[in-house]
């Protein structure tokens, strides 16, 4: 029930002009008016609702006014509803006594002022109504209190499932470091060997082999030096997957220098031309600069390579701020990617084209697309086949150091 609900009230009266003149004061207030001509009648009425006040005449035949009273008090439902007499004839000391021995709130001698009665009920239905309102707020606090008590019991579980999941990733991350230290030491190491017997059986028995000897060692020798390159790129993206990592503004200018000068040998054998004009000014990032340096690497090594037959790679980079961000381009004069395979290049073993066609592993954009997220960075692209692509990196902007 709400503050605006309706309260019900109950008029007992066996004379009707009695009923039909309570309801003639008390209609104004526009509560519900239940009337009962006897008093087993009331008692049928408060056997199934709720009254804020009981407006009881005392004298009636068969059952009167003190007798109904004191059965309405002896249920536990209308134990406390208030009960007003009214009476026009015993009005003796005694008989108020009596009507308030049996629970009576108040005793009015008939004939009464209407506005008197109107202001008296009026009371109590206000009453009625504040502690409805005050029963529904309370139940409504429960409900909110169970409710809270089943979202922390659900947090607690759910919390000890966290606690579980993380527990089994940290010894799934235990076990994932010793197979990579298997990994780089128990099968690479059976791997160079391999390679080295084939060498050496070109080299010390070339006289012996026949030709299709030969180039089945040379095909060994190929094979375990493509395998060997997969292991150390698996072992690269599982390090870059779980490595600390201390963020810190550097300095795109520098880190492009550093790797100009590492890729200078490989570039000149490939006749690239890279070009790279980031402007002094241009703001710090924040990165991991090994991290940045092996992402970069990646980059422009795949604009290197994935260039037609008879074309002279050409690569341009460049930067530009983009609101909090600094992005770095990395422009190339390539085969171009079409767009449905944009966005699956940067997944682990994603190639568009065979080994034999552009060598490789397929893993160098994946390792970029993973560096750059373990850097809080994005990584992208835009390309049309036949016009080269444009991948770019971003990462946030960093104050220069002091």
């Amino acid at each position: 029930m709400t503050a605006k609900a309706k309260a019900n009230i109950l008029l007992v009266d066996d004379h009707p002009e009695s009923l039909l003149a309570l309801e003639a004061v008390l209609a104004d207030l526009g509560q519900n008016l239940v009337k009962a001509d006897s008093g087993r009648q009331a008692l049928r009425c408060v056997l199934n609702q709720d009254f804020a006040v009981i407006l009881l005449d005392v004298n009636m035949p068969g059952m009167d006014g003190f007798e109904t009273a004191a059965l309405i008090r002896e249920r536990e439902r209308s134990m406390h509803t208030p009960i007003v007499f009214l009476t026009g004839r015993d009005q003796s000391e005694l008989a108020v006594f009596r009507g308030y021995s049996v629970g009576a709130v108040d005793y009015l001698i008939k004939p009464f002022a209407p506005e008197i009665l109107k202001s008296k009920v009026a009371v109590f239905v206000d009453l009625f109504q504040m502690r409805e309102k005050a029963r529904q707020q309370a139940n409504q606090l429960v409900a909110i209190n169970q409710n809270l008590e089943r979202e922390i019991a659900e947090r607690k579980r759910a919390e000890a499932e966290i606690k579980r999941r993380a527990d089994e990733l940290e010894a799934a991350n235990k076990e994932l470091e010793a197979f990579s230290y298997s990994v780089s030491h128990d099968l690479r190491t059976p791997l160079r060997a391999m390679q080295g017997f084939a060498q050496a059986l070109n080299e010390d028995f070339a006289d012996r082999l026949g030709p299709v000897a030969q180039d089945y060692t040379q095909r060994i020798v190929a094979a375990a030096c493509r395998m060997d390159s997969l292991i150390q790129d698996l072992l690269a993206y599982s390090r870059l997957s779980r490595a600390q990592m201390l963020l810190q503004p550097l300095d795109l200018r520098s880190i492009m220098a550093q790797i100009q000068a590492q890729t200078e040998g490989e570039f000149r054998e490939r006749e690239a031309v890279v070009e790279a004009a980031i402007p002094e000014a241009f703001p710090h990032v924040m990165a991991h600069a090994t991290t940045l340096v092996q992402v970069v690497t990646n980059l422009l090594t795949n604009a290197v390579k994935f260039v037609a037959s008879g074309v002279r790679p050409h690569v341009r980079v460049w930067a530009e701020e983009r609101g909090e961000w600094g992005r770095l381009w990395v422009e190339d004069n390539g085969i171009g990617i079409a767009p449905e395979h944009q966005v699956r290049i940067f997944r682990v073993f994603e190639r568009l084209h065979g080994s034999e066609t552009y060598p490789g592993t397929g893993i160098g954009l994946a390792i970029a697309a993973k560096g750059m997220e373990r850097m809080g960075g994005r990584a992208g692209v835009e390309s049309t086949p036949g016009k080269g692509s444009k991948f770019w990196i971003e990462l946030p902007k960093g104050d220069r150091p002091s």
